[in-house]
């Protein structure tokens, strides 16, 4: 077999890949219980799965060479079905936006917007600390301060508007709420603090990396017709970032930010010019593949795969629920929840469970840790698994000290968000 000029032959090459995929874990995809990638795979509820799957990842390839600078025509016919059917569903019959790379660069491009409108060079940003980190990283980025809201006594997943407004300066550009909180599932109380936003005079984004491709069609399905209006229906809300490339089912890298209208789409493409994205080159082979699969799913599909992955998640939790000990952060409206225990300490729990080949994240508030999942269509069959080794590792358990060491704090960071 003839060598490349670089000295490896293709089965070498293969070899290598081979190895590189299993270091990835890639063939342990269905134990994988928090991921961002194209997770949808055939079911009894989902017979095309596998299908769109592999045609939306096709796209990907065939768009793979493209940018959308000069070769991008095609890609931006693409990115504007996106953004008008999505922005439709979010209550914005007139919405604006793009692709970007995932939720963190859209709500820096959200913020930098706000920024622009405000005209000042500095300023804060008000949101609950449940915020996601990007946020704190934006401030650092773009020299705004930080300010975030602690939750009030009685529930991590709460917010308290009247905090938020109590938090606001002179100088404060914008105010921030999530619809998908990492890692409660749960919704801030976004119509209370579009109303502050409104009254203020602030610029309003909502962060629904996670919820914004499942929450709309939780609540047209009717699994959830109590979830409070939290999209553009709020007229305070300025934009909304939401992740193809997590309940969208995209290839990653692919995020997307709707903004009310073009007039504030034009605000973003003045300090982000031509785009409006951070990103200058952007290649065309995410967005195909992210219209691929919004384009083949549909309202109808998503509204399945919604349905799918709650049923997964809600099977979790009553499995949870049955292990002594054990409890579910309360709160949850998507196919987030936070497993953890009052009364135990976790961590040689996560280690076991981890050794065995689960992946999952690990979140040390509640301290010392809790186990944070986010089932989706590819854990098909995968959960009474999970629940036995689950149950079996909570032998090592130890009973929970009324603190924790700061040594034992660094330990736990190292677990994941």
């Amino acid at each position: 077999m003839t060598a490349f000029p670089g000295g490896l032959t293709a089965a070498d090459l293969d070899a290598r890949l081979a190895r590189l995929e299993r270091v990835s874990r890639f063939p342990e995809m269905p134990r994988n219980l928090f991921d961002e990638g194209p997770h949808l795979v055939s079911a009894p509820e989902l017979p095309w799965g596998d299908e769109i799957r592999e045609l939306s990842v096709g796209a990907y390839a065939r768009f793979l060479h493209g940018e959308t600078w000069i070769t991008g025509g095609g890609a931006r016919e693409m990115e504007a079905d996106i953004v008008g059917w999505m922005g439709g569903l979010l209550g914005a019959p007139d919405a604006a936006g793009f692709i970007s790379s995932g939720g963190s660069e859209s709500n820096m491009c959200a913020i930098l917007t706000a920024k622009q409108l405000s005209g000042r060079r500095g300023g804060s940003v008000v949101f609950p600390d449940n915020g996601h980190y990007s946020l704190y990283k934006l401030c650092r980025m773009f020299d705004l301060d930080a300010i975030a809201v602690p939750a009030p006594a009685g529930g991590l997943h709460h917010v308290d508007p009247e905090a938020i407004e109590a938090a606001i300066r002179p100088d404060t550009i914008a105010l921030i709420a999530t619809a998908g909180t990492w890692a409660y599932g749960s919704i801030d109380p976004i119509e209370a603090i579009g109303e502050i936003a409104q009254r203020r005079g602030l610029y309003f984004h909502v962060d629904a990396a996670f919820g914004g491709y499942i929450l709309p069609f939780l609540e047209r399905s009717g699994y959830d017709p109590a979830i409070e209006p939290w999209d553009f229906r709020v007229p305070g809300v300025c934009s909304i970032s939401a992740d193809l490339h997590k309940n969208g089912m995209a290839p990653p890298p692919a995020g997307s930010l709707f903004f009310r209208d073009a007039e504030l789409l034009a605000a973003a493409k003045e300090i982000c010019p031509p785009n409006g994205t951070m990103s200058g080159t952007r290649g065309t082979g995410p967005i195909a593949g992210a219209w691929t699969m919004a384009t083949l799913l549909g309202e109808a599909g998503y509204t399945a795969v919604s349905l799918k992955s709650m049923a997964l998640r809600d099977e979790l939790i009553a499995g949870v629920l049955e292990i002594p000990g054990l409890a579910v952060y309360p709160g949850s409206r998507i196919n987030i929840c936070l497993i953890h225990s009052p009364t135990l300490d976790l961590r040689p729990v996560v280690e076991e469970i981890r050794g065995r080949g689960w992946m999952f994240a690990a979140r040390q508030v509640p301290a010392p840790v809790g186990i944070v999942v986010v089932p989706m269509p590819h854990n098909e069959g995968q959960t009474p698994l999970f629940l036995a080794d689950l149950r079996a590792a909570m032998e090592l358990a130890v009973p929970l000290t009324p603190e924790v060491s700061a040594a034992e704090q660094e330990k736990v960071s190292s677990y994941g968000f």
